[in-house]
């Protein structure tokens, strides 16, 4: 049986020290946290026509994601203080790490990758929790930023509506405003309070890392499609 190469050895030792390395550096220093900075969005309140909730995933089962829960609850309390006189909450998931990242840099539009409609889920929580239904609509088949306010600009349009607040997490404000900008729509950031710096523990900053790197490529990859 053939040994390998001094050279293959070589590189793989090498692979796994800055494999390693990078891994240690992401999960004992604030290096995510500084990452997630230019992310951020200030919130700018203003009376608007409608508050857009952003889906942040949810599962097959039905349960809510951690991103969707907080969404939520940001938005009903927005439109619980008189913000806006309506919520429309937009966003489908594809829980399959393959298919999504796929479906992402194919731009696809097909539906039936959906696994969860995080959107149909939030908008039955808020009636549950006394939201009129006439107050409320729901976008469930959009998969991505860009169609989530494409969807919701049509909407708008249809209805006469001016305005609205974008709610959604604290790293993914800017990519949402900038396609919100690049469609011509009016709206004001209101994401959910930034805790990004607070995100200290080992796990919390690799979550962190993850999302942030995901959020750099969403932006270059919808600056080449020429969404924002």
């Amino acid at each position: 049986m053939r040994r390998p190469s001094s050279v293959i050895i070589k590189i793989l030792k090498w692979f796994s020290f800055v494999s390693t390395a990078c891994g240690l550096i992401v999960v004992y220093t604030p290096a995510a946290n500084v990452m997630a900075r230019p992310l951020i969005v200030d919130e700018r309140l203003a009376k608007s026509g409608v508050i857009v909730v952003l889906g942040g995933g949810a599962y097959e089962n039905g349960a809510l994601g951690a991103a969707s829960n907080e969404r939520l609850i940001r938005g009903l309390l927005l439109y619980k203080n008189g913000w806006a006189p309506a919520v429309i909450f937009s966003g489908g998931s594809i829980n399959a790490a393959s298919t999504k990242i796929i479906h992402t840099i194919t731009a696809s539009d097909d539906k039936s990758a959906i696994s969860a409609s995080e959107a149909a889920i939030m908008r039955d929580t808020a009636l549950t929790l006394g939201v009129p239904e006439k107050d409320t609509a729901v976008d469930a088949l959009s998969t991505n930023t860009y169609e989530n306010m494409k969807d919701v600009k049509g909407y708008m349009e249809t209805r006469g509506i001016k305005t609205c607040l974008i709610v959604t997490s604290p790293t993914h404000a800017l990519r949402s405003m900038l396609v919100a900008e690049r469609l011509g729509m009016s709206c004001s950031p209101a994401p959910v309070a930034d805790y990004t710096a607070l995100r200290r523990s080992a796990i919390d900053r690799l979550s962190l890392f993850h999302a942030v790197v995901w959020e750099y490529a969403g932006l270059a990859l919808y600056k080449v499609y020429g969404y924002i």
